[in-house]
């Protein structure tokens, strides 16, 4: 990755032929972080966490001042550009490391029911907090032992958590939505339905049952797109039938395949059964690793200078499971490129509607990218007849894929971008994951609203 990171610069010296690059810009993120550790109660903290802190702020101090010198000079040697990435990363690596120490500290701090350590350690709203797992349990706890004292970091993500579920509809329709309370099918009629459903169509995924020879029931599942979906598979009111298998079952099923995915056994063989079932699915897995080290590209033209309206954490929709997400407004028509290398999943242009309501939710033009870790790559609102691609296409970085637009539920013309897995929680909705972006003013993190950045 070292390697990878020197050649990105180097390239960027020699294609744009600059003077200076602003180099001090790759360690503002780290800055940023280690402001808000400095605010940390000092009391709550261990001599050896203080000791690991400490470092980590002189560090990204030190390091922050070596990349302002390398902005300036106008041709840097490449072994100090060596030595300042090698810096970056040990100081990435050492924040990863007080993370964990703060969530094992937090967790501590439930489990022992500790509520002045839980408060000192959530009075910072640092990005640990932010995570799913680690944000659902700080708030059981604050709204269970603080009935009456507020702490505005958790008041926040109290919010964060009301407007999820208020904009869950939001995030099903504009984010691969699930298809839900599909019918189980007999095999007869699901030969039927094979000859005629398109690709991402609610019965583009079936679950056929039929009686099998001891008189249970056995189930299987076909998936007729070319990418991979996650299955969820609800049975109730079983009479007379058992399974080892624990209900609700959510399988991964990948590109056009079958398989049987459950046996119901026949209790006894003199009296009847019956059963209640029904099932869903969602593009994607919850069981893919993202490549956390992989940079993006802005998905933009080289040279094209770009603005983010809502960048993580927003305050508008980016929320929750949908947090890491950009909007950037961009004028109708606008070329957009692909971030990272993939193969088309998910095109729908043929919507011409857009506006500020919930009843535009469903016209929202969009391209879906399955990369090679098997995230998904959402690039969303485009215009009508907005794409150059189509399903099933291989595409490379920096190729054009679609136009922008302003269509579904939108104020403006702009483009939704995002990148993510199903959500290994629910199994039935998409969770939108934090990347890294390559862009001429340093590899972004934490896309901002009101950010400027500039397209390599």
């Amino acid at each position: 990755m070292l390697k990878i990171v020197v050649m990105i610069i180097l390239a960027i010296l020699l294609l744009h032929g600059q003077d200076s690059l602003p180099y001090g810009t790759l360690a503002k993120p780290l800055e940023r972080n280690a402001q808000k550790l400095r605010q940390l109660d000092i009391e709550t903290l261990t001599t050896s966490e203080k000791k690991i802190i400490e470092r980590f702020c002189s560090g990204v101090k030190e390091t922050l001042s070596t990349g302002e010198v390398l902005s300036k000079l106008s041709k840097p040697q490449p072994e100090h550009l060596r030595t300042y990435l090698k810096d970056l990363r040990e100081l990435a690596s050492q924040e990863e490391v007080i993370y964990q120490l703060y969530r094992t500290s937090l967790s501590d701090a439930i489990q022992t029911e500790d509520n002045k350590r839980f408060e000192h350690l959530t009075s910072i709203e640092l990005e640990p907090l932010h995570q799913p797992r680690i944000r659902a349990e700080a708030i059981a706890y604050y709204q269970k032992n603080f009935p009456t004292h507020s702490i505005k970091s958790l008041d926040v993500l109290c919010n964060e958590e009301v407007l999820e579920k208020k904009s869950l509809q939001f995030v099903l329709e504009q984010e691969q939505a699930y298809e839900e309370h599909l019918r189980i099918l007999k095999r007869s009629e699901a030969q039927k339905i094979r000859k005629t459903a398109k690709v991402g169509s609610r019965n583009s995924v079936m679950i056929t049952a039929e009686t099998s020879d001891s008189g249970g029931i056995e189930f299987e599942a076909e998936n007729l797109n070319p990418y991979r979906v996650t299955l969820t598979l609800d049975v109730e009111s079983i009479s007379n039938l058992k399974t080892g298998t624990r209900l609700p079952l959510s399988i991964e099923l990948t590109g056009y395949s079958k398989k049987k995915i459950l046996v119901l056994d026949r209790i006894n063989s003199k009296q009847s059964v019956d059963y209640k079932s029904s099932y869903g699915w969602v593009r994607g897995s919850p069981f893919v690793k993202h490549n956390d080290e992989y940079v993006y590209g802005l998905p933009f033209a080289k040279g094209s200078a770009v603005r983010v309206s809502q960048g993580y954490h927003g305050d508008t929709s980016h929320k929750g499971l949908s947090a890491y997400a950009i909007d950037f407004p961009l004028p109708m028509g606008t070329s957009i490129y692909a971030a990272r290398n993939g193969i088309v999943v998910g095109v729908e242009v043929s919507n011409n509607y857009g506006g500020p309501s919930p009843q535009y939710r469903p016209y929202a033009n969009y391209v879906v990218i399955e990369h090679d870790d098997g995230t998904m790559g959402n690039y969303y609102h485009l215009k009508q007849g907005g794409t150059a691609v189509k399903i099933g296409d291989k595409v490379t970085k920096g190729q054009l894929i679609a136009y922008s637009g302003n269509t579904g539920y939108t104020t403006a013309p702009h483009l939704h971008f995002s990148v993510s897995k199903v959500d290994p929680i629910s199994m039935r909705r998409p969770m939108n994951l934090p990347v890294k972006i390559q862009t001429l003013e340093g590899i972004v993190t934490s896309p901002r609203c009101g950010d400027h950045y500039t397209a390599l």
